[in-house]
């Protein structure tokens, strides 16, 4: 179902650098990364944990049932992005990573879960010539509510200033909270979309992100038993207005993956892995810019 109402962004907020377009510089959308690449540069695919492939347990094919109950969890974050400028002979390396740590509060009522999301903490590191991160404010936090109408961001939660961690925390919520079929069984798949809202710099933006599930099967992490479920994304969105003289026009395109591990003995998310490749065109009156972004991130459970 498509929620107008959600504001969540595919990977948190974009920024834009306050530079002439022939330099312009494009600040990372991936949370909290702080993401820089001028238009006269090529970037690597950033690097970070490989992903544990699903080693399926043949002789258990359910079904399960999972579903929320009042919790309190506490995720550590791990993310890595990378941009490039297209057409460019140049080789330039603009790599950041960020760790964070959220605490997730839940509490259920029937079958609506609310929940609370805090980000209490989290350090950058760049390598490449990024410019230093922005100071940020911490906590920060973000409330709504989980239904069978999907995921909802308190109004009250929404600030109509760009505010690239909220957003980011936003998006992580969206990650981490999805709603699953009653039953889960090997093959079982669903999918859900929504319109999300964000900013490109001071330039607002809309997407529509189709997301498509399906469980693997009964699998383990970390020695424990857990049921993998893997996601794909299809990704567009469009942003128009002006960052400082400049009128822009923004088209956003790209594709996503993720693959979740649910613990069967403790009813937790205990692993989440995403990776998301963007293209942005950035056209102003008197040129366009063609930037690639790929970003990888990690959640772990921990105590």
């Amino acid at each position: 179902m498509l929620s107008a109402s959600e504001v969540v962004c595919f990977k948190g907020a974009f920024l834009l650098a306050p530079m002439p377009m022939k330099q312009i510089t494009f600040r990372s959308i991936v949370i909290l990364l702080a993401t820089a690449c001028t238009t006269g540069g090529r970037v690597a695919t950033p690097s970070s944990p490989s992903v544990p492939e699903p080693i399926i347990q043949p002789t258990d094919h359910g079904p399960w049932a999972f579903s929320y109950r009042s919790d309190t969890l506490h995720y550590q974050i791990s993310r890595s992005a990378a941009i490039e400028s297209e057409g460019d002979s140049a080789v330039h390396r603009e790599i950041s990573t960020n760790n964070s740590h959220e605490i997730v509060s839940l509490f259920v009522a029937g079958d609506t879960v609310r929940y609370t999301a805090v980000v209490d903490s989290f350090s950058t590191a760049n390598q490449g010539a990024i410019g230093p991160v922005q100071p940020v404010t911490l906590p920060v936090q973000v409330s709504g509510v989980v239904d069978s109408l999907g995921l909802n961001v308190d109004s009250t939660a929404t600030d109509e200033q760009c505010n690239a961690v909220q957003s980011s925390l936003e998006s992580d919520i969206r990650n981490l909270l999805i709603s699953l079929p009653a039953q889960l069984s090997p093959g079982t798949s669903w999918r859900d979309s929504t319109v999300t809202a964000t900013c490109v710099g001071s330039v607002p933006a809309k997407a529509i992100i189709i997301r498509r599930f399906l469980v693997v099967g009964a699998s383990s992490y970390a020695n424990e038993s857990a049921i993998a479920i893997q996601r794909t994304d299809t990704i567009s969105g469009l942003g128009v207005g002006r960052q400082h003289q400049h009128q822009l026009n923004i088209e956003i395109s790209g594709t996503g993956s993720a693959t979740y591990y649910i613990s069967t003995e403790r009813n937790r998310l205990v692993y989440l892995a995403t990776s998301q490749d963007l293209s942005f065109v950035v056209r102003s009156s008197s040129r366009a810019d063609h930037l690639r972004e790929s970003a990888k991130e990690q959640f772990i459970l921990v105590p």
